[in-house]
This record gives C-alpha cells, structure tokens and sequence, in this order.
C-alpha cells in the first residue's frame, strides 16, 4: 500500500510540492486546515504529514506551532527548506489583468504586479487560485502560484520567479505519530521544543541560559498568548545542538528550569538548496 503524506492547501501547493520532493512516489493528499492535517495524523488515517512552520520573508507559522503543543503525541522527525518561486500562470495567448493568489504571494510579488498593472486579487489558497483560473476564471484572469499547479491545472507558466525578493524560502517540518529518532541520531542536530518559562523575574533568561551554557545556538524564539491567562505567554524555540547525545541531558536541564516544557521533535538539519 502506497503510504500517504497528508498536507494543507490543494493539489499543487507549495506544500505538496515539498512532500512530493521529500517522499518520491508517496500519495499526497491536501486538506483544508492544519486542525484537518493534525487530526489526520493523530487517528492513523496518515502516516506523515509535512507543514510549513516558518518563511523567510513573511515569519512563522503560528497555528502549525500551536497544534504541535496540543498534539503530544505527535513528532517532528525531519525538516525541509525550499525555495519558493512564484510564477505567473494562465491561458496561452490570453493577456493577464488580475492575479489570483494567496495575500502572502501577492505581498511577495506587489512590485513585479504594480510595474506590469496587473491587480492583485485575493484567494484562499495558492493552487487554488490555479484551479480558479482553470475552472472558472474570466478572461484577463491568472494566477501566481507554482509550476506544479500550472501542470495540475493544464495552465502555463506565463512569466517566472516574480517574487520581489530572490531569497524567498519555506521551512517545513515532517511530523508524525511517535518519539521520533532522537536514540539513533549523531553529530550536529536541530531540536524544536515549546515551553513556559517560570513566571518570575529571570525566568525565560533561566532558559535561554541553559542553552548558551551548552554551546547551543538559538534560531527561532517567538512568543504566544496562553489561552485563559491574559497576558501570560508560551515560547516556541528552534535549537542548534553540537551533537544529537545532548538531547536528553538538555530536555531534563530545561525541565528544571520551566513550567511547562513540551519537546517537539530533534532532526537532522536541512540543507539550504539554491
């Protein structure tokens, strides 16, 4: 049986795209939110899925962050970085007026849009807006999206690598049931984890003093409201570990030194491709 890799978007996102690229000949299948993605995984109806937790250029993705606090069951075992490269897509022959895409890829692409006057308009979703224009788009209509929608969605790359920023990438993580591989991992590592820092003067530089004291460099901290505690925050953080074997000295050090701490997941770093 071909194993399935679940994701959020439609057939030929971005994110399905990366799947494609992590798992060659897996089934890939897109639900409509990372609630629908998270759930497929907990109940066994997916093996893996693969999300998307930050962009170089628009930040992180905090649901992706917040549903793996709630889902503890579930892992971070691998992370890939891509880089995305918006195209515009249409019919052959039909001059573009209006570009349907998603706010962030509009954003992305605003200058390329205002030099060519081209209206950016709205869409849910990336592919989706190629299926729009596919499906049901008037004349004058396209949409800004990847090579593989306009090959899902039997349109053609009209012009290429619009993005007002060449360095424009996506980090994703794979997440799946388990403890993931932290035992069998050596050498240089990456470790995700959310916490609650102690609720006193000094309590995150408690934290982030553990992880200087071990020689570890931090690459992501962010922050996010707790539900029924106004004005009380949770911290996500990514961690650059020397060697995979301080794990699980650091999780039981930090544990010490927080509230509520909840490892995500420790992986192999992912190499930047061009």
């Amino acid at each position: 049986m071909t194993p399935v890799i679940v994701y959020q978007g439609e057939p030929g996102a971005y994110s399905d795209e990366a799947a494609q690229t992590l798992f060659p000949g897996s089934s890939t299948r897109g639900l409509a939110t990372f609630q629908e993605v998270f759930a497929e995984i907990d109940s066994n109806r997916a093996r893996t899925a693969v999300l998307p937790v930050e962009n170089s250029l628009a930040g992180v993705v905090q649901e992706v962050s917040d549903l793996l606090w709630r889902y503890t069951h579930l892992t971070a075992v691998a992370e890939h970085v891509a880089p995305i490269k918006h195209h515009l897509l249409g019919r052959k022959g039909t001059p573009v007026i209006r570009a349907l895409s998603h706010p962030q890829a509009l954003a992305q692409c605003a200058r390329w849009l205002s030099e060519h006057d081209v209206t950016p308009v709205s869409f849910h979703d990336t592919a989706g807006a190629a299926r729009e224009v596919a499906e049901r788009g008037t004349p004058g209509d396209g949409a800004i999206a990847s090579r593989m929608a306009a090959e899902r969605y039997g349109l053609v790359v009209l012009e290429s690598d619009l993005a007002d920023d060449a360095s424009n990438r996506t980090r994703f993580l794979v997440v799946e049931q388990g403890e993931g591989s932290s035992s069998v991992l050596t050498g240089v590592a990456k470790f995700s984890l959310g916490f609650v820092a102690e609720h006193r003067p000094g309590g995150l530089a408690r934290v982030l003093e553990v992880f200087a004291n071990n020689g570890m460099n931090l690459t992501r901290l962010d922050s996010r409201p707790i539900p029924h505690q106004p004005f009380h925050y949770r911290f996500y953080a990514d961690v650059e570990l020397l060697d995979a074997a301080q794990y699980s000295a650091l999780v039981q050090e930090l544990s010490h030194v927080t509230s509520e701490l909840r490892p995500f997941g420790v992986y192999r770093p992912a190499q930047l491709t061009a």
